[in-house]
């Protein structure tokens, strides 16, 4: 009786639904090479043609691979040709990559399968089995509140792609504000879906809002008053647009879900601390709310600071490879990662008070007790 409860239960129909389209997606990536504009390739056999040890002026040791190619295609006008092409590679697979037979591969082609070369891999299976599992998790482990989690994870998306959209399809507007509109829609959505309709909600919002635009608005007038020195901002040189603008805009996106965290841990903590003792006096509630805003906050800034620097160690690597000083390599690849971690410590000290003085203030302004 208890198996035929479960079975009847909508949570299982639901993740008996996601198996199946799940599976049905991989199944679509192993044979969607007609859908490809690109021309898609099969590797069915390696050869080695020659190995070589290679030694860089900098004393850098590789081993260099030269490889004979033999590539069935499976789409476009070539489709159930076969080619060889020759494709060098070395072991470190710092700047080529090494293929093995069954391999699927993008390539481009000019005039024939045999003057090709291949772009990279063909990897959407990958892609969605790595989302796929990590979508089945966030379902077996938050139930009803995985879904409203994954819902607020495909808004978010939507609205960052969108601003970008925006600002690419009118130059004029300011991305800045064009993210500040997006991430104030996003932490509304997202608080709503999680936590529901309720005046702690509403309390979140405002201190996610408040400490995340409070901290950009400090490290605005620091680099407005310092000129931004010692920050790194020809790192963007390539960029067609004001570097700071894009730093700032990286900023508010990259600190709003700590701050986030922060704001929704103390709200639902001094919410569940009021419930259970409805008489507390509210200096000791604000003293509670500052000892869970203690607990979180070192290791909130920590997860932010890790978060930023390690998207800059391969380049570190590749900086102290290639003979340049210790100094020079993190001055040029953290300056800018850094300085977002920092404006991020700030939006997270400064929601702690602002969410227990909010608690407070819409509790009192409601005039009952939870």
């Amino acid at each position: 009786m208890n198996l035929k409860r479960q079975f009847k239960s909508p949570f299982v129909w639901s993740i008996t639904l996601f198996c199946i389209i799940f599976s049905c997606v991989f199944i679509f990536t192993l044979v969607n090479d007609q859908m490809y504009r690109t021309p898609i390739g099969q590797i069915t056999n390696v050869k080695n043609l020659k190995t070589e040890h290679v030694v860089d002026e900098h004393h850098n040791n590789d081993t260099k691979h030269q490889e004979q190619l033999t590539i069935h295609m499976l789409n476009g006008k070539y489709q159930g040709k076969t080619t060889t092409i020759k494709h060098e590679y070395t072991e470190s697979q710092a700047d080529s990559e090494a293929f093995s037979p069954g391999n699927k591969v993008l390539m481009h082609i000019d005039k024939k399968p045999s003057d090709g070369y291949i772009v990279e891999k063909k990897r959407d299976s990958l892609i969605v089995v790595v989302m796929g599992i990590f979508l089945l998790v966030i379902l077996l482990v938050g139930k009803k509140v995985g879904i409203q989690s994954i819902l607020s994870l495909i808004f978010n998306t939507i609205a960052i792609l969108a601003a970008i959209y925006l600002h690419l399809q009118f130059p004029n507007t300011s991305l800045f504000w064009l993210m500040s509109i997006a991430i104030t829609l996003s932490t509304t959505i997202t608080l709503l879906l999680i936590t529901g309709w309720h005046w702690r909600t509403f309390v979140t919002i405002i201190s996610t809002l408040l400490g995340t635009f409070l901290c950009i608005g400090i490290t605005y007038g620091v680099i407005q008053a310092t000129d931004g020195a010692g920050m790194k901002f020809e790192t963007m040189s390539f960029l067609t647009l004001p570097p700071k603008t894009i730093f700032l805009a990286s900023v508010i996106v990259g600190s709003l879900g700590a701050v986030m965290d922060v704001a929704i841990t103390i709200a639902s903590g001094m919410y569940e601390i009021l419930r259970r003792s409805p008489n507390i006096e509210m200096t000791r509630w604000a003293l509670a709310g500052r000892n869970i805003g203690q607990d979180i906050m070192g290791t909130m800034t920590n997860i932010l600071l890790f978060s930023y620097l390690s998207g800059s160690l391969p380049m570190i690597l590749i900086y102290l490879k290639n003979a340049n000083t210790i100094t020079y390599t993190l001055s040029i690849n953290w300056s800018l990662e850094i300085s977002r971690a920092i404006t991020g410590g700030i939006g997270i000290v400064l929601t702690i008070p602002l969410t227990i003085i909010l608690m407070q203030l819409v509790f009192k302004l409601r005039g009952v007790k939870q």
